[in-house]
């Protein structure tokens, strides 16, 4: 089994080298859709620290810390409140900033074979995606902490006999709060050409479909290795110096993830998991700045 595991590891590791970039609006790392398994029944709460780290576009690299709480509500529900951050370095600069909140609730039925989950919520954007570099010019949104849209997020998960898993969810926009004033011609490092304009950015929904399978290595040892399809079901649109909707052509379209989750619980059910991902085929053109060549995340839960 170590041999196995180390295999999958070095495996990732290698096609990382070889990846273009991925898109995860926020929802399929979000409670129900990303959970290894179900929290333990006999706890009421619990609180999740986690960071995870990508490289995104021109080699811009973002730090993601975040925190969350959840709590059951009986025997079949339970809520989840999500805080992230984001701080991101490149050749335009770095900066730091709050990311977006979300409150999730999520319903599960469970049967002695199956375990099925159904999730309903919302992002809400603690910032409108303009920060700016230290020069005071626009930075583009792979350097912003948020999108900047208010969010309808709804999905299901279903676990076959503890093994098979199966997620899909869809993230709609419902109020478009991005104000970013973002051109690449105010720059004149040819290393611009790699984002997009984005003034006054308006982001399309997003449909995922994950398929995953849990291998127990030891006891309290999962491994999860997954693929995660995601589709872009518009194309997106800015507004050009003149003040008319320019389409983004390419910014629609199909992007499949490669993943696996790592997962060791401790004593009193507290929880230390790994996470990494890398794409497989992505979008022809990613203006949201979530483009990111691999991406690892550590989570440690504890519950109470």
């Amino acid at each position: 089994m170590k041999r196995i595991l180390l295999f999958t590891i070095a495996s990732f590791i290698y096609l990382q080298g070889f990846s273009q970039g991925c898109s995860d609006a926020g929802f399929c790392s979000l409670g129900a859709l990303k959970e290894v398994g179900q929290e333990n029944a006999q706890y009421k709460n619990h609180i999740d620290f986690g960071l995870n780290y990508g490289l995104g576009e021109a080699n811009t690299s973002t730090i993601n810390p975040y925190v969350q709480y959840g709590r059951n509500l009986g025997n079949s529900f339970s809520i989840l409140g999500k805080l992230t951050g984001t701080y991101a370095s490149g050749f335009l600069g770095s900066k730091f900033n709050v990311g977006d909140f979300y409150a999730v609730g999520n319903y599960n039925l469970k049967s002695s074979r199956n375990n099925w989950n159904f999730i309903g919520g919302l992002k809400v954007p603690l910032t409108t995606a303009n920060d700016k570099n230290s020069n005071g010019k626009p930075l583009p949104l792979d350097y912003q902490s948020s999108i900047g849209t208010f969010d309808l997020i709804l999905g299901s998960n279903y676990i076959y006999k503890n093994s098979l898993e199966v997620d899909a969810a869809l993230q709609a926009p419902l109020a478009q709060h991005n104000k970013s004033t973002f051109f690449t011609d105010e720059y004149t490092d040819e290393r611009i050409n790699k984002f997009t304009s984005t003034n006054n950015f308006r982001r399309r929904a997003d449909v995922l479909l994950r398929i995953g399978y849990y291998i127990k290595l030891a006891t309290g040892v999962t491994v999860k290795p997954n693929l995660l399809g995601i589709y872009h079901l518009g194309k997106d649109t800015f507004e050009d110096r003149t003040g008319n909707d320019v389409i983004i052509s390419g910014s629609e379209g199909f992007t499949l993830n490669g993943g696996f989750v790592l997962s060791k619980t401790f004593r009193k059910s507290s929880r230390l998991e790994l996470i990494a991902a890398t794409p497989f085929a992505v979008r022809k053109v990613r203006p949201d700045g979530l483009t990111r060549e691999f991406a690892v995340n550590i989570q440690y839960s504890i519950p109470f």
